[in-house]
């Protein structure tokens, strides 16, 4: 009653729960997607109980019912789905022909290229906001786009340079990758 009233007055319950759920919504982030359906990611509910070998109950958030059991940390859970992952990576690549293997390389070169463009926009169309009398904030926020821009541009080359090698879910592949400069458009494998 001490603690509890006091802390109410400042909406101690409401940031508190608020706080849980950002939290629950940024491991999903980083939780792997369901083998099975893809739409969901694999989570462990919050009042979930361990067994005696202090194993969770991990299901899919996509209502799928696929679920397996592990520890509740990040290695153990894509221990056992990355396998998963793969295989079915490998089984769809495999299944896919020469053809339209070499459309989806040039749906992602093309997403690749269209994301470099709007990254090198970014610092013209700030240029142009700071010479026309735009406020400074206003042209570092159109800079900062070149970033996330970028980000998705690497992105979707490695995806074409994956299907391209073959080269699904191998550690150190993207490491690899942006070392040898693949990352950049018109560099070839």
């Amino acid at each position: 009653m001490f603690v509890s009233m006091p802390l109410s007055i400042f909406g101690w319950r409401s940031i508190s729960t608020n706080h849980q759920h950002l939290k629950d919504l940024v491991n999903t982030i980083r939780n792997p997607h369901c083998p099975v359906c893809d739409k969901g990611v694999m989570f462990v509910h919050k009042d979930a109980e361990p067994d005696e070998n202090a194993i969770y109950p991990w299901t899919c958030s996509g209502g799928c019912g696929f679920g397996v059991f592990t520890k509740r940390d990040q290695n153990s859970i894509n221990e056992v789905l990355i396998p998963l992952i793969s295989k079915k990576g490998r089984a769809r690549l495999n299944g896919m022909s020469e053809e339209e293997q070499m459309g989806l390389i040039k749906s992602h070169t093309r997403q690749s290229r269209m994301f470099w463009v709007l990254a090198a926009l970014c610092p013209l169309i700030a240029l142009y906001s700071l010479a026309t009398g735009s406020m400074a904030m206003t042209c570092i926020s159109i800079l900062s786009m070149a970033v996330p821009f970028s980000i998705l541009a690497i992105k979707w080359s490695y995806r074409a340079w994956q299907v391209l090698t073959g080269t699904l879910y191998v550690e150190g592949a993207f490491k690899q990758f942006v070392k040898r400069g693949l990352w950049l458009p018109g560099v070839e494998a």
